[in-house]
């Protein structure tokens, strides 16, 4: 059920930002000691290119989900740890989870995760795009760190052909904003994207409205949406953006101070990254 998050519309039957706030969506019970938010989905963006659910545990408890046949589904813990299927998952980690499985999920009270969902998602796919056929926990915490060319941002990726094994459809990063950092103005072509507060509180500024995020809000772009980010509120202001499909265009408003991306040759704990990522342009970096 949705109580009063800010969604914005025009009136000529257009798509602007949709703006779900972190509590206005209802809590419900999705099973004995668990409850469940829909943050996002067809009824909020008028397709089904993306569903967004938030899980707590009010009580320790054990409970399964089982996802479809044509699914991409990924989870993020936003919590220490968690139990699935018998491993731990903890916070720095992210579960890709093939279609038409089940999981057994293990939490204590106030433990909450994301579950995010791309249906029938194969009408994204390339040619040689296949789902995974099982279970792959992406460990962010020992991803190349990289830093901004004209600010103080810092970027990790989190969805890449890499990263998930071969699937592109879906492209996404963590974005770190010191107190200070900022996105310059842009819009991306081809593909609908988003961002999940997971840590304090920014700014982002679009159709000549300025709104303030805080943790575990959800702003919804459509495809050439003019928008900009800047942390002008809290000492970090840390996001997650995912893209669908994972193949777009960046065009900056002002080709001077264009995104780009500098290896530091280290991870979030600044030991040596388990991997190089090169110099690169936002959305045009290759083997990333």
């Amino acid at each position: 059920m949705i109580n009063s998050s800010f969604t914005v519309r025009n009136f000529t039957g257009g798509r602007m930002p949709i703006l779900v706030r972190n509590n206005s969506v209802t809590k419900c019970k999705e099973a004995p000691g668990v409850v469940s938010q829909l943050l996002m989905d067809e009824q909020r963006t008028g397709d089904n290119r993306i569903k967004i659910t938030r899980f707590e545990f009010t009580n320790s408890e054990c409970f399964s989900l089982n996802t479809k046949g044509s699914s991409l589904v990924w989870l993020m813990p936003l919590c220490e740890n968690l139990s699935l299927n018998n491993f731990e998952l903890i916070y720095e980690n992210l579960l890709i989870i093939p279609p038409s499985s089940r999981i057994d999920i293990e939490g204590k009270v106030g433990d909450k995760f994301v579950l995010y969902e791309v249906p029938k998602a194969n009408r994204f796919f390339s040619t040689d795009e296949n789902f995974l056929d099982k279970l792959k926990v992406v460990d962010w915490s020992i991803e190349p760190v990289l830093l901004s060319e004209f600010d103080s941002r810092k970027r990790i990726y989190l969805a890449s052909p890499i990263l998930w094994e071969g699937i592109q459809c879906v492209k996404g990063e963590m974005i770190i904003y010191p107190k200070g950092g900022s996105a310059p103005t842009h819009h991306h072509e081809n593909a609908e994207h988003f961002q999940i507060v997971l840590k304090g509180s920014g700014s982002v500024t679009f159709d000549n409205k300025t709104e303030v995020l805080h943790e575990g809000d959800i702003i919804y772009f459509f495809e050439n949406e003019v928008h900009s980010f800047v942390n002008d509120q809290s000492d970090l202001f840390i996001f997650a953006e995912f893209f669908i499909p994972g193949d777009y265009k960046t065009i900056w408003a002002d080709q001077s101070t264009v995104c780009t991306w500098h290896p530091t040759g280290k991870d979030l704990h600044d030991r040596t990254a388990s991997r190089q990522i090169a110099k690169h342009v936002a959305g045009q970096g290759t083997d990333i």
